[in-house]
Order: C-alpha cells, then sequence, then structure tokens
C-alpha cells in the first residue's frame, strides 16, 4: 500500500513538469516553424491580392495577417504587463506587402523572445482572460492557436485568389 502511494505522489508530481519540460525544450521551435509557414503564407499572395476578400464583410488578405499581429498585442501585454504596438493602426489601409510580412514578423518574433525568457515559475501565473482563469502558459498556447485560424483562412484567400498555397509545415 505504501508502495502505491508513493508511486501515485511521484506521477502526480511529474505530470505538471513534463508539460513545463515541453514548453521550455519544444514550444520555442513550435512557435518558430509556425510564424515561419504564417510568413511564408504570406509570401505567397501576390501584392495586389493583399486587398482580397471574399466577401464584403471578410477582412482582406492584408487585414487578416494585420488582425494576428493584434492578437499577439493584445495577448503578449498579458503575459508581460507591457502594451506593444507594431505598427500604426490608423495607416492600416494604406501598408504594402512587404511592410505588413515585416510587421508581422516582428511581432511573431516578440512572442518569440517572450517564450525563451520567461521564467518557469511565471508560466503558471494564474491570469484573467475572458472572465476565465488561465496561466501564461496557456495564453501562449491561444497565440498560436489563433495564429493558426487564421493563417488557415489566408490560405483559403489563396486558393479563392488562383494562387497556390505553400506545403504545409507539420508540428
Amino acid at each position: 500500500m505504501k508502495i502505491t502511494i508513493l508511486f501515485l505522489l511521484i506521477l502526480f508530481h511529474s505530470v505538471p513538469l513534463k508539460a513545463q519540460n515541453f514548453f521550455t525544450s519544444q514550444y520555442p521551435q513550435v512557435w518558430e516553424r509556425a510564424s515561419d509557414y504564417t510568413l511564408a503564407v504570406a509570401k505567397a499572395m501576390p501584392e495586389e491580392n493583399y486587398g482580397f476578400k471574399p466577401e464584403g464583410d471578410a477582412m482582406t488578405f492584408g487585414g487578416q495577417l494585420l488582425h494576428i499581429v493584434d492578437n499577439i498585442s493584445f495577448l503578449t501585454s498579458l503575459i508581460s504587463g507591457e502594451s506593444k504596438t507594431f505598427y500604426d493602426r490608423s495607416q492600416a489601409e494604406i501598408l504594402n506587402k512587404d511592410q505588413i510580412m515585416e510587421i508581422l514578423g516582428n511581432a511573431n518574433d516578440y512572442v518569440g523572445k517572450l517564450i525563451a525568457e520567461i521564467s518557469k515559475n511565471d508560466l503558471n501565473v494564474s491570469i484573467e482572460f475572458r472572465r476565465l482563469e488561465m496561466s501564461k502558459e496557456n495564453i501562449f498556447y491561444l497565440l498560436r492557436d489563433h495564429q493558426v485560424h487564421h493563417r488557415g483562412q489566408c490560405i483559403v484567400y489563396l486558393r479563392m485568389a488562383g494562387v497556390k498555397s505553400p506545403p504545409y509545415v507539420g508540428w
């Protein structure tokens, strides 16, 4: 019985360590691959199609990418406590492809920097997001999920514009 209890204690204490080990040892590369893939999708669209949108209420292709950046600004402020903007939003309509790609790259690099610098203790800090309590680590996963969602929309835009999308980059 004592051995069973000892085994269960060891098991329950090792699960959070494995999750933290994943974040520190693998998530930086996961983020980098995801960021690179998003930039490849952005690069694939010809500049003349950055204003393309499939219907009236949809965001433009460029708008999708800037929306990813805006979300990075918001969510990273929850992690770092620092409000960081990557471009003048009043100028969004006049930004060209190269400018949008640079802004997106800078925003993704900033997330990469936060991933590299955050302490294991800080990853577990609980914050409120939309009336839910979650850890800062979960906010990093939310950043990736949001980017994946909008990158997927951009891939659909590419196909609708007759542009071949870059090959999938996996986990």
